[in-house]
């Protein structure tokens, strides 16, 4: 058990309100203690179903991934991969590709999914380096994604976030989000987007644009998912001026959203797709970039360097751990039980909260759900005050969730039972009226 020898509370949260230094002599935060499965426990013992990220995506304290971490670390417990490779890493960049399907051709391994958004942005830029277009060097992005906290990545995400540092990247424009809980008015909203697009194409011309940075289910922002043919017209009209398609499935890949990358399921094929959270399950940090072999034709063809990456990039003991991970998917099947026990929590929620005055909607996609919630008496956002008795309502019902921005996300791991399942709905449903 943790006990604080110190006046002062010594730890930095990420994103926390921190309480003033004076109310910090005890620790103002659950304090867990261990996990098993889709549980985690606090010190005092509650036990609660741990829904606030996506990374645990075959649950916590697994025997079969930690044998394979542990042989691993005795075996070979760190490795270079700047001129060195090693087995796990190659065998890993290949699974990887074969996953993705064409026309991705290449992997490049970082240390987590910032780093991935990071890395693509370079990727772009060298890209047309390489192709004699060196003016191509702006990103565009949707209003609520969320790709990052570096600074190139950070500049792509457009929540409000950049502005507690001060001038971000230049040359990172945005449009508007198109989704909508009304299907028509989702249509209208899809059309301005698209035309803000055309706008910043005209205004800024089309060849100064390296990349479209894209999240097909925003996290974050809610569990928002793009529509379909929004995306594949973005798609077009992306390729059309000859503008990269950057993929971001730090979140929503590898079964995530009931398909092994939301890509197939929204039948487009990226430039780079951008992997991390659930690729180690959070055994080991890490995440990765693929790129289509028109880049790696362009830029590697005939030799060539990329100045770019960390002396951690490829570790062994995290592309074992990803290997672990990625067969536990294969062979439980995973993938098809996200689908499916995606699809009970999601009806049954909507089935038992129909009508509640304090919910805008409910959506999602596979095992990324969520509740976005409004004031019936403003028609404007829940406060705080609010969102946090239900905080405290779910865990008196033994469920952890992300409340952010008057939302409720939850992403349970990929290998729930219908049992647990049916604990998550009955306890959201169970929060929510309570309140």
């Amino acid at each position: 058990m943790y006990k604080s020898t110190q006046l002062t509370y010594p730890f930095l949260h990420p994103f926390t309100y921190m309480p003033p230094v004076d109310q910090q002599s005890l620790p103002p935060f659950m304090m867990l203690d261990r996990g098993e499965g889709s549980w985690v426990y606090d010190e005092a013992g509650n036990k609660f179903m741990y829904l606030t990220t996506a990374v645990p995506s075959i649950g916590l304290g697994n025997s079969r991934i930690i044998d394979r971490i542990c042989k691993q670390f005795q075996r070979l417990s760190y490795a270079s991969t700047c001129e060195q490779n090693h087995a796990a890493a190659a065998t890993l960049a290949e699974r990887l590709i074969s996953i993705a399907g064409k026309p991705m051709s290449m992997a490049f391994f970082t240390m987590d999914g910032s780093g991935a958004v990071e890395t693509a942005m370079k990727l772009a830029r060298q890209y047309f380096i390489t192709q004699q277009q060196p003016q191509r060097t702006k990103f565009v992005s949707i209003e609520g994604n969320y790709h990052g906290t570096t600074f190139g990545s950070g500049s792509v995400t457009h929540m409000g976030i950049q502005a507690s540092f001060g001038p971000d990247l230049e040359g990172c424009y945005s449009i508007p989000s198109p989704y909508h809980h009304n299907e028509q008015k989702e249509a209208e909203r899809s059309a301005t987007s698209l035309q803000e697009l055309r706008s910043i194409i005209q205004e800024h011309g089309g060849d100064s644009i390296a990349a479209f940075v894209v999240e097909l289910v925003q996290g974050v922002n809610g569990a928002v998912p793009m529509p379909k043919a929004f995306i594949q017209e973005l798609a077009a009209l992306t390729s059309e001026h000859g503008i990269l398609l950057i993929v971001d499935e730090v979140t929503t890949g590898l079964g995530r959203t009931g398909s092994w990358l939301a890509s197939h399921d929204y039948l487009i094929n990226p430039d780079i797709i951008l992997l991390s959270k659930g690729l180690t399950g959070g055994y080991f940090p890490m995440g990765a970039a693929l790129f289509s072999e028109q880049l790696r034709d362009s830029m590697f063809g005939r030799g060539g360097v990329f100045l770019h990456g960390s002396t951690q990039n490829g570790h062994p003991v995290g592309c074992e751990a990803a290997l672990a991970v990625l067969d536990m998917i294969e062979e439980g099947q995973l993938v098809r039980n996200a689908q499916l026990q995606g699809m009970q929590i999601l009806t049954r929620l909507r089935s038992e909260l129909e009508g509640h005055p304090y919910i805008l909607d409910i959506r999602g996609k596979g095992l990324m759900i969520g509740i976005e919630f409004v004031d019936p008496h403003t028609k404007s956002g829940i406060s705080m005050e609010w969102g946090g008795r239900l905080s405290a309502n779910l865990r008196r019902e033994g469920i952890l969730g992300n409340f952010f921005n008057g939302a409720l996300i939850i992403y349970p791991p990929l290998n729930i039972t219908s049992t647990e399942a049916e604990f998550i709905w009955k306890g959201i449903v169970n929060a929510i009226r309570a309140m």
